[in-house]
């Protein structure tokens, strides 16, 4: 593909469509059109996210919903190809709701702060659900019972929240998980994560709870950046580039 054909950033100001999907967008219509041929190679995202002037994040959020579109096929550790089918695409799915990477830092700053707060006001009882689900994620998981665990794992995450007395933050935790299963993109992206074998991190969620029975703000607040951080590290390397 020659550089020229992905020279021009995308115009925000006559669309209302999110960013990502102002870059997916284009780029499916050059695959449609033929400009992007069958089997190929698109360029790296840092070339790609120069060439748009965007953020490499924004370019990742656009090949995930790509992907989703079923026009390319995204290959840890090799690049992302035009399918052979794309061909038969005529547009991009059709999305308003953020990508599962915006999705995560959302959730590493809100609910950073809700474990540090939920340290200081989460009760004896509280502390003790926590420790249950802890059990039945970690049983689900020798299980490989994914699905169970993650379920199981929102519930932690959501008591958490429950935790800190504040119901915007519950509130605002809430609509973050809930947008994995409204968001096609979010919704399928996940799935693709989850074939490949990812799992909630016992380990992770312990360290969670291991804070917050000390009642250490800081801590706590770390142990659950971590924890997301981790998780959005993993999303990344699935799309083929750090």
């Amino acid at each position: 593909m020659q550089d020229s054909i992905i020279s021009k950033p995308p115009s925000t100001s006559t669309s209302d469509k999110r960013l990502y999907l102002q870059i997916a967008e284009q780029l499916a219509n050059l695959i449609n059109i033929g400009d992007i041929s069958p089997t190929n190679r698109l360029p790296a995202e840092r070339e790609l996210a120069a060439n748009f002037n965007v953020s490499r994040q924004t370019v990742r959020e656009a090949l995930i919903a790509l992907e989703v579109s079923g026009l390319v096929e995204i290959k840890p550790g090799s690049g992302v190809y035009v399918l052979k089918s794309a061909s038969i695409k005529s547009s991009l799915i059709h999305e308003d709701a953020p990508g599962p990477l915006e999705i995560m830092e959302a959730r590493i700053v809100v609910e950073g702060e809700a474990a540090s707060i939920a340290a200081e006001r989460i009760s004896n009882e509280e502390l003790q659900r926590l420790k249950a689900y802890l059990g039945q994620m970690e049983r689900l998981v020798e299980k490989q019972h994914t699905t169970e665990a993650e379920l199981i794992d929102r519930k932690f995450h959501q008591l958490i929240a429950e935790a800190t007395r504040n119901s915007a933050i519950c509130t605002m935790i809430d609509w973050l998980w809930e947008l994995r299963n409204s968001s096609e993109i979010s919704r399928v992206f996940a799935q693709k994560v989850r074939q490949l074998g990812t799992k909630p991190n016992i380990q992770a969620h312990t360290d969670i709870y291991e804070q917050l029975s000390r009642r250490d703000c800081v801590s706590a607040r770390k142990a659950m950046q971590d924890h997301l951080s981790q998780v959005a590290d993993a999303f990344i390397v699935l799309i083929g580039e750090k």
